[in-house]
């Protein structure tokens, strides 16, 4: 079973891409990407419309499509962009993480839906006496379709962002061991 991928696991992903992101700022890649959301989005609200006017339709389309609005109102796109290129890093990164291809879509679903507070509810504790936070996950094939819709949006920037990151990687271990090469062959 696939473990749930937390804010805290995710942090230091997002720290690589906003690092990425304020060195290049003037990129192209961030508008193109958000124009991407922003369709996905309008193709969303489209679907949710259909429905609400009784167009019959698919259950797990529309489940996907009112949570992919849902998000688009209450958080940033700047935010999204970078939470999903931050998974598609930790993804290249850390590839045994996730146990497939579908878990990993599940993952970007629901740390997506996680960033919007519409989808978490509360409880009372009472052996602590607090409130605790939970959120409320997808059935697992509306998961699969919103995963499915997310990756057609992120998919080839994440993954291309992700390689570029790892090729900075090995170019920065190589310049570090002729660095220690270097130290080595002093007299």
């Amino acid at each position: 079973m696939q473990d749930g991928v937390t804010k805290a696991e995710l942090a230091p992903y997002r720290a690589i891409i906003r690092q990425r992101k304020a060195n290049n700022p003037n990129s192209p890649l961030w508008s193109s990407i958000e124009g991407r959301w922003n369709a996905l989005v309008d193709h969303c609200r489209g679907v949710v419309a259909a429905y609400l006017n009784g167009k019959a339709m698919n259950r797990n389309e529309r489940q996907a499509c009112q949570e992919v609005v849902k998000l688009a109102e209450h958080v940033e796109p700047g935010e999204v962009v970078e939470t999903a290129l931050a998974l598609y890093l930790m993804h290249e990164q850390a590839p045994r993480r996730f146990l497939s291809d579908d878990a990993f879509r599940h993952q970007l679903s629901r740390r997506l839906r996680g960033l919007a507070d519409v989808n978490a509810g509360t409880w009372y504790d009472q052996t602590t006496g607090k409130l605790k936070r939970v959120y409320r996950d997808l059935p697992a094939t509306s998961a699969e379709v919103m995963g499915a819709m997310l990756a057609e949006t992120f998919g080839v920037a994440g993954l291309l962002l992700a390689r570029r990151e790892e090729e900075d990687a090995e170019k920065r271990r190589r310049e570090n061991e002729e660095l220690a090469q270097a130290v080595k062959d002093l007299k």
